[in-house]
C-alpha cells in the first residue's frame, strides 16, 4: 500500500478548523495520527479505517491537538466528509444522513473466521452464500450463517450503501427480526454475515406450497392456524421496530424470511429490492417504489409512518392468504397508483377468514388503522 504523510501547524489548524486532505482518490484508507513538537515525536494512534466514496471532495479531521504540529500517516483502507451541496442532495432523496462513510466497529469480524459453503441465490447487491462462521455467536464454536456479498462490478457508492443498510440492523435484537451477526469491511469482497434463514423469503416459500409448484417441498398449504401464526410473528417484529422508532417503508412477503423451524421474521432492510424487480415501479423519474404495497398517503405525498407500515402489513396478510399472488393482478402499476389514491383496496381472497382483519389495515384515514400492538 502507498503511504502519504501530512503535517499541519498550530496556526494552520486554527485557521482551517482542522486538517483537510484534498485530492484523495476513491477507495479504502486507514489513518494514524501523532503529535510532533520540540520535545520529539509522540506515539502513533491506532489506525482508523475509512472508505472514500467517488462523489465527496475532502476529508476533515477535527480531533487534533491545536497546540502542536500533527503528522498523519495514510495507507490503503479513510473517508471524506460530504460538502453541503451533497448533504442537501441526500436530504432531498429522503435519506436522513448522507451514507458516504462506513467506519468499522465492534461488529467487524476477521475474514479468516468466515467460510463460504454454497450459493443460496442472487441478492440485490451480489451473491448470497450459506457459510460457517467461527466464534461469532457466544457459546457456539461454529455457526451456520448467510453471507451477503457485493458484486465486483458494484460502484463505491453501492458498496457503502450495502454496508450502511446492514448497519441499520445493528440496533435490533428481536426474535422476529433477522439478526445481523457481523460485518467484514476490511479488504475485498465486503461481507455481511446474517442469521441463516433456511427456507428463504416468505414470498418464495408461500409459492412453493402451492399444490402445482414444481419446487413443492412436500408440505400442504398452510392451515388457518399456521397463517395466523405467520401474521402474529410479523406483527410482533413490526411492533418491535415501531417501538424502536423505525419505519420499514417496504414491508412485503419478499422482505420477510422463514427460519428452519418455520418462524417468520422481518428480513434485512433494503437488500431485497432488485430480486423481485416487477414488484417495484418508478414514479415520475424518481426511485423505485413498491406501489402495490403502499398506503394512499405514501403514494400521494411520500409520507411513510408506522400507519403506512400497517397498510403494507394488510397486503402481507393478503399474500399469506393467497399463497403470494401478485396484488392487484390485472392492473398496471399506474392503474394501481390511481386506484389506491382514489380509495380502493384489494378484494379479500376466497375462503379468507374475517379474523385476519386485513381490511382494518386498509382504512383510508391512517389513524383509523390498528397499531401493531393491537394487531398482536
Amino acid at each position: 500500500p502507498q503511504e502519504a504523510h501530512f503535517c499541519v501547524s498550530r496556526k494552520h489548524f486554527a485557521s482551517e478548523s482542522g486538517c483537510k486532505l484534498r485530492g484523495l482518490q476513491p477507495g479504502n484508507y486507514s489513518v494514524r495520527i501523532r503529535a510532533t513538537s520540540l520535545a520529539g515525536n509522540g506515539s502513533w494512534t491506532e489506525p482508523t479505517y475509512f472508505y472514500v466514496a467517488d462523489y465527496c471532495e475532502f476529508i476533515l479531521f477535527s480531533t487534533f491537538n491545536p497546540w502542536q504540529k500533527v503528522r498523519l500517516f495514510l495507507e490503503v483502507g479513510c473517508s471524506k466528509r460530504c460538502t453541503e451541496s451533497h448533504r442537501e442532495r441526500c436530504s432531498a432523496q429522503n435519506v436522513p444522513l448522507c451514507p458516504t462513510v462506513y467506519v468499522p466497529d465492534e461488529w467487524e469480524v476477521p475474514r479468516d473466521k468466515i467460510t463460504l459453503l454454497r450459493e443460496l441465490g442472487q441478492g440485490s447487491f451480489g451473491m448470497v452464500y450459506e457459510g460457517i462462521a467461527k466464534d461469532i455467536v457466544k457459546g457456539e464454536p461454529e455457526t451456520r450463517v448467510a453471507v451477503k456479498t457485493v458484486n465486483e462490478s458494484a460502484s463505491l457508492r453501492e458498496r457503502i450503501e450495502f454496508l450502511n443498510e446492514a448497519s441499520v440492523m445493528k440496533g435490533f435484537s428481536c426474535h422476529h427480526v433477522v439478526r445481523l451477526l457481523g460485518v467484514v469491511s476490511k479488504g475485498q469482497p465486503t461481507l455481511v454475515v446474517m442469521e441463516l434463514m433456511a427456507h428463504g423469503d416468505l414470498k418464495s416459500y408461500l409459492r412453493s406450497l402451492r399444490p402445482e409448484a414444481e419446487n413443492n417441498p412436500g408440505r400442504p398449504p398452510p392451515t388457518l392456524r399456521e397463517m395466523i401464526q405467520m401474521a402474529a410473528e410479523i406483527a410482533d417484529g413490526m411492533a418491535y421496530l415501531n417501538a424502536k422508532k423505525f419505519v420499514h417503508r417496504d414491508l412485503a412477503a419478499r422482505n420477510c424470511m422463514v427460519a428452519e423451524d418455520f418462524t417468520v421474521k422481518i428480513g434485512d432492510f433494503g437488500m431485497t429490492r432488485d430480486i423481485y424487480e416487477t414488484d417495484y415501479y418508478r414514479k415520475g423519474g424518481k426511485g423505485l417504489l413498491p406501489v402495490r404495497w403502499m398506503a394512499p398517503e405514501s403514494l400521494k405525498d411520500g409520507v411513510f409512518t408506522t400507519y403506512s407500515d400497517v397498510w403494507s402489513f394488510g397486503v402481507v396478510l393478503w399474500e399469506i392468504s393467497s399463497l403470494a399472488e401478485q396484488p392487484y393482478q390485472g392492473l398496471s402499476n399506474e392503474q394501481v397508483l390511481k386506484f389506491v389514491m382514489d380509495g380502493g383496496y384489494l378484494d379479500q381472497p376466497d375462503n379468507c377468514p374475517e379474523r385476519l382483519l386485513m381490511q382494518m389495515c386498509w382504512q383510508y384515514n391512517p389513524k383509523m388503522r390498528p397499531t401493531f400492538i393491537e394487531i398482536i
